[in-house]
């Protein structure tokens, strides 16, 4: 049998066992129980008592008679607290949107299928029960349902006080009570945590949903439903966890967190979808990446429910509709400030927002904030960059001699190398010293550069010229009556990102070379300031300012260092031989009482 069989019969066990796997989890929902039908209404403004099982079918209540979803007109209210008002239905008994007021001026769930908090049979399904608002206050709403099977279904919102409180918090109570003559089983039944969506078509960060399983939180974004080249495109992500502790939804600075509130972790799904956005008729119709923008919904599964006939079951969620604040999320608890998904270097992120956010109350704007920490990280580096710079010009002293060794040894590479690990030990240099240094300041920048990125306290903040940090700070569009490759029909004038190229070209002239470098490298050298220019153009004007900053920074470290740090001097280092150890310095062998120490035997000990 030859490759291409081989391939081809390894491909298709692969895909027989995903086809078995997504059948699997694409099993059709068991129906429930049929309920018997009465005129017993439910009851209004209170919790269903819960009552024991008992075994006659006599004992238990029957079910009340569902009335249609149409029968039933539609009933609004609307809670307020600070600067968020969430807007509640009957259509859905859930929250259509969460409106955020102040530097936000944004609603979430603008593209949500249902309301936040529907309930529904099935992840993919809707929340058809016709539900009425039983009470509500200033404070809470209460709506209740009846559903085609007989189970009540009762849902109350309230909104926090205390010292976890917050107004981006709400909590959730959800009772269901069983009116069938018979115990009611699922483990389908979801809650809908709402849709997310980018600000703008062009955002490198795209809405995703995502899940905390005992604290292993992850999430999946709208890229990840397209596939790749050993997948084919999902329609839908389903999970189950074993300690399920919150799902939701997010964007770039904003996200909707259910939380499940339990003395212990209970097994739990997630389902999560995108959904296609029409940009045909707003602001963005003429951006290219308007044509594959999505937003991303996703539900989260109550526990399993097994109800006996007459019982009830209720749980208790607490809702997070705000923006990703480290700050916020970390005083609320529950690992809510796992969304932040800061990356591998997260414990510094960590620390530097905590030193950003101390710096921004000093001084009382962000991007001073933003440039003092800068300064800070760069100052901390400096010796770390100085000896970086050191060991290059040592290296760069090198070049000629280096350039002998490849010439004498250019037919024999193994000799050669051989020949430049002597050179480096006769004369003291480490070839790795220059990267080591920059290696270890790798960390502190990205860790710098996530924080920057997700942080959503800058959203509306000011700075100079800059209106908003959280995005491009452009002073000026260019139109052109053609598209231009690469450009478009109209061109943004950013400053920053213009100040962040010029500063880069600068910093490498000034930076010296390893002796190894060649033409290539060089040419590439010269030609990544433009590239990081071209990538970059479109980025917050907070990571413009952080980049521009440091390599400012870099270019003063470098003058500096040019000015008052000695040349070095490359001079062959001394090796002595290796001989006897030295004898203790104290000794006096004229001193009688001096004797030298000798080492006696030990007897070995037993037992290992």
């Amino acid at each position: 049998m030859d490759r291409k069989a081989w391939i081809v019969i390894i491909f298709c066990t692969i895909g027989i066992g995903i086809n078995a796997w997504f059948a699997s989890k694409q099993q059709p929902l068991q129906p429930a129980p049929a309920a018997k039908n009465a005129a017993v209404s439910p009851a209004s403004g209170s919790a269903p008592a819960a009552a024991a099982p008992t075994a006659t079918v006599a004992s238990a209540p029957t079910a009340p008679v569902p009335p249609s979803a149409g029968s039933l007109p539609e009933e609004k209210h609307s809670l307020t607290k600070g600067s968020v008002t969430w807007h509640f239905s009957s259509r859905g008994a859930g929250i259509v949107k969460a409106v955020l007021a102040g530097t936000d001026q944004i609603a979430l769930n603008e593209h949500g299928r249902e309301p936040i908090g529907a309930l529904r049979r099935e992840a993919t399904g809707n929340d058809a029960v016709p539900y009425k608002i039983t009470a509500k206050t200033d404070k809470s709403v209460t709506f209740e349902g009846v559903a085609a099977d007989g189970i009540i279904i009762r849902k109350v919102y309230t909104l926090t006080e205390g010292d976890k409180s917050d107004e981006h918090l709400i909590t959730l109570s959800v009772t269901l009570t069983n009116t069938g003559a018979a115990a009611f089983k699922s483990e389908e039944i979801y809650l809908y945590a709402g849709a997310a969506n980018s600000m703008s078509p062009d955002e490198a960060l795209k809405p995703s949903f995502f899940w905390n399983d005992a604290g292993d939180a992850n999430n999946h974004d709208t890229s990840s439903f397209g596939g790749g080249m050993f997948s084919s495109e999902k329609h839908e992500v389903r999970a189950s966890y074993p300690r399920l502790r919150y799902g939701g939804v997010m964007s770039r600075f904003y996200a909707t967190i259910i939380s499940h509130i339990s003395k212990e972790d209970r097994p739990g799904k997630m389902w999560g979808t995108r959904i296609l956005l029409d940009h045909s008729k707003d602001k963005f119709k003429d951006m290219s990446a308007a044509s594959k923008d999505y937003a991303i919904e996703a539900a989260i599964s109550l526990p399993a429910v097994e109800i006996a006939p007459a019982a009830s079951q209720t749980e208790n969620y607490e809702i997070y509709a705000g923006p990703k604040e480290y700050h916020r999320l970390s005083l609320l608890g529950g690992q809510r400030d796992y969304v932040m998904f800061y990356g591998m270097w997260g414990f510094i992120s960590r620390i530097l927002t905590h030193v950003m956010r101390w710096m921004h109350d000093v001084s009382g704007n962000w991007g001073i904030a933003i440039i003092l920490l800068t300064l800070c990280i760069r100052t901390v580096l400096w010796p770390l960059q100085s000896k970086a710079q050191y060991s290059m010009k040592r290296m760069g002293m090198l070049a000629p001699k280096m350039k002998e060794l490849q010439e004498k040894y250019k037919d024999e590479p193994q000799k050669q190398q051989v020949e430049v690990m002597k050179m480096y030990k006769e004369y003291g240099v480490n070839p790795v010293g220059g990267c080591l240094p920059m290696m270890l300041q790798i960390p502190i920048f990205f860790g710098f550069y996530s924080v920057l990125q997700n942080a959503a306290e800058l959203r509306g903040q000011p700075w100079m010229w800059v209106k908003d940090l959280s995005l491009p700070d452009t002073i000026h569009t260019l139109h052109f009556s053609s598209s231009l490759p690469l450009i478009g029909n109209h061109f943004d004038i950013n400053p920053l990102p213009l100040i962040m190229g010029v500063t880069m070209i600068l910093q490498m002239k000034l930076t010296p070379q390893p002796a190894t470098v060649d033409k290539s490298q060089k040419m590439m050298f010269t030609i990544m300031p433009f590239f990081f220019l071209f990538i970059c153009y479109n980025f917050a004007a907070a990571l413009s300012l952080y980049w521009s900053t440091q390599n400012i920074f870099a270019i003063f470290q470098s003058w500096i260092m040019k000015l008052y740090m000695k040349d070095p001097v490359l001079e062959k280092i001394q090796i002595l031989p290796k001989g006897p150890a030295p004898k203790n310095p104290f000794f006096n062998p004229a001193n009688p009482n001096h004797k030298e120490k000798k080492i006696k035997p030990k007897s070995p000990k037993l037992g290992g």
